[in-house]
């Protein structure tokens, strides 16, 4: 009895010994993962190069901390609606259906525009892909937004948890303390993706050129707006504790007067419906005119004419049903117009990605990028791959990749 007693007392023994020893050996190989807050910062029009124009101390600091791209590279046409909805989505215009700031939809027969009391930018019908802020909340993340194009809209019946309609009232200082506050939440209320956007240096480049004062002093403004954020996650002691991406939409191009194209001049325009003008011209003429007007264009002069499948074999953009049957392109700092009393903006963008002056900035920094780190240009198509991956979720379908953009990240 007292022998068959100590035999079950061994073999309890031992069989908790071994539970020990498995608990022991899950837990060693269990690495802890911790969250970190992402701030994805846009600046509108702030060209890979303006680093150079004047000084930018906050913005030094996050590059200093951080990672820095030779350039951001923009998808077709480098406009602000189509790459800030690419920006969150990873997808080509043609695929998350804003394929400008100007278009028109043949089946909602409604025109899509922007601007701030832009109704079509607050309707989700306009979207045909998730954006990263729909990919956080189906995940249980909050996401919170102090403006982005079309983050006001629904998407498959969700929108961010906080957020606020874009209006030009508020001011940088607002912008930024708005972030501020919600990451002061409660930790069940607190954000995990937050993002916010500044306008002004775009405004400047297209009032007075890219190489005016005013852009100097909208930089200088942008970057005192980041050293506001700087100071707050300081003083709050989480400054490196929150991922922060900084990027530009495009950069910018001057467009001298006498560079503007009145197409009509050149070709017969009657009974043809121009949609968008300046940097480049979408055309519906009747179905059998497609092909005669298609040979009219090509004498317009520093200029391309495509078809929607030319259009898409070299930008990737075209098979869109909202992109008209014909795209009439300028030569960079050239714009296209349907009659002679139009005039271009002192600046722009718009043009080819592959240019230069288009490209945009990509600034990171934070405990997953890599410290004082300057890597190659980039393309913006792989930002959402890298925003999923930071807030550990499975990104939607999208056309980036996340090992195009992974030599920026801290894999320690």
């Amino acid at each position: 009895m007292n022998y068959f007693f100590l035999k079950i007392m061994f073999i309890a023994v031992i069989f908790q010994m071994l539970a020990i020893s498995c608990t022991d050996v899950n837990n060693s190989n269990q690495k802890e993962i911790e969250e970190f807050p992402l701030i994805l910062i846009s600046i509108d029009g702030f060209r890979w190069d303006y680093f150079e124009k004047t000084s930018t101390p906050n913005l030094d600091k996050i590059i200093q901390r951080g990672v820095k791209a030779d350039g951001l590279e923009t998808v077709y046409p480098s406009k602000t609606f189509p790459n800030h909805v690419t920006i969150v989505t990873g997808r080509y215009p043609d695929n998350h259906g804003i394929i400008g700031n100007y278009f028109y939809d043949q089946e909602f027969q409604e025109y899509f525009y922007i601007g701030a009391n832009s109704e079509p930018a607050k309707d989700g019908k306009w979207l045909q892909s998730e954006p990263i802020w729909v990919t956080a909340e189906k995940n249980s993340k909050k996401a919170m937004i102090m403006f982005w194009p079309m983050s006001e809209a629904e998407f498959m019946g969700i929108r961010p948890t906080e957020y606020y309609a874009y209006s030009n009232d508020y001011s940088y200082e607002q912008r930024v303390q708005q972030i501020l506050n919600w990451l002061d939440y409660e930790e069940e209320q607190k954000p995990s993706f937050l993002a916010t956007y500044f306008n002004r240096v775009d405004g400047a480049g297209h009032s007075f050129g890219p190489e005016s004062q005013q852009v100097i002093d909208a930089i200088k403004d942008v970057d005192s707006a980041i050293g506001m954020l700087i100071d707050g996650l300081e003083s709050r002691n989480i400054f490196d504790k929150v991922n922060l991406i900084i990027v530009s939409d495009h950069g910018m191009i001057e467009t001298p007067q006498e560079k503007a194209i009145d197409v009509s001049s050149f070709v017969d325009l009657s009974n043809v419906i121009t949609v968008s003008r300046g940097e480049y011209l979408m055309l519906r003429p009747s179905e059998d005119r497609i092909s005669s007007l298609y040979d009219e264009l090509k004498q317009v002069p520093n200029t391309r004419v495509f078809t929607k499948q030319e259009m898409y074999d070299e930008f990737k953009w075209g098979l869109n049903d909202r992109i008209e049957p014909l795209i009439l392109v300028p030569d960079e700092q050239w714009t296209v117009w349907t009659d002679a009393s139009r005039k271009p903006l002192a600046g722009t963008h718009g043009y080819d990605p592959g240019l230069r002056s288009m490209d945009g900035i990509f600034v990171a920094s934070g405990p997953n990028f890599k410290e004082k780190y300057s890597g190659s240009r980039v393309s913006n198509i792989h930002l959402y791959a890298l925003m999923c991956n930071l807030l550990d979720i499975e990104p939607a379908q999208n056309d980036g990749y996340i090992y195009r953009i992974s030599e920026f990240l801290n894999r320690d």
